[in-house]
């Protein structure tokens, strides 16, 4: 399997290096294709866009809010397997799979009682990998997970904070496509899931915690650190960042 070099977004990354399995290539060279094994169903990288990965698979669904069957497995098999020790689970509710749980309701059991919107009891900057499965619509927050839906965005940005550089981060949401991303983060995939036997659509929305930002970027952080009084910026000590002017 002969690797090829794709051009890298902010000289950070390289999609291909982040693919631990194998893929194969088109005839027309236009795609390339990465089987979503052990789940059902094809992933792809096109050429005209090399930074993003899109696809479709079918799984098989679980009750009480449990990840579907092959969800986790096929994350690994493609990404490869993320260091249980350094891997968190926010909104974990009945997830106990590999990874430092994090929930609301002391109900659930997790490790640490914590609003994953907030993440107030997580260091900055101490994972390798955030998985989130929060709950899809009010209903679903208060009867199942115990809780008020949580806002998207705050979630996706607590897990950023907490995560490393080049960290992977995996949120997992109804049908829609989520584009906001924190500062410094970028989404690399969106993979449309059918769940069976039920037809259920979901969408798996994959980030990554870059080690730079762009120029646009930091006069968006600078400006969004100044106070009330615009005298000077409040900077959070844990964003590290490289500047590459």
């Amino acid at each position: 399997m002969n690797k090829v070099r794709l051009p890298s977004l902010l000289d950070t990354f390289n999609l291909l290096d982040l693919i631990k399995c194998d893929y194969y290539h088109s005839k027309d060279d236009n795609y390339i294709i990465i089987e979503a094994t052990p789940a059902t169903g094809i992933l792809y990288i096109t050429k005209n866009s090399p930074y993003f990965i899109s696809g479709h698979v079918r799984l098989r669904g679980r009750n009480h809010g449990k990840y579907p069957y092959s969800y986790l497995e096929m994350i690994d098999a493609i990404f490869g397997p993320g260091p249980e020790e350094n891997t968190i689970e926010v909104c974990s509710h009945s997830q106990f799979q590999k990874a430092l749980t994090v929930d609301i309701n002391p109900d659930n059991k997790p490790d640490i009682v914590d609003d994953a919107q907030i993440l107030s009891k997580i260091e900055s900057n101490s994972f390798n990998r955030w998985r989130c499965d929060p709950p899809y619509n009010r209903d679903t927050a208060d009867k199942m997970y115990g809780t008020k839906l949580p806002v998207t965005s705050k979630p996706l940005e607590a897990g950023a904070r907490v995560c490393k550089a080049n960290s992977l981060l995996f949120l997992l949401l109804g049908p829609q496509n989520y584009q906001w991303t924190p500062i410094g983060v970028k989404r690399i995939g969106w993979i449309a899931i059918t769940i069976v036997p039920n037809n259920e659509l979901r969408a798996l929305h994959i980030f990554i915690k870059l080690n730079k930002v762009t120029k646009k970027e930091i006069i968006h952080i600078i400006l969004l650190s100044f106070d009330k009084s615009l005298q000077f910026p409040k900077l959070d000590s844990s964003l590290r960042i490289n500047i590459n002017l």
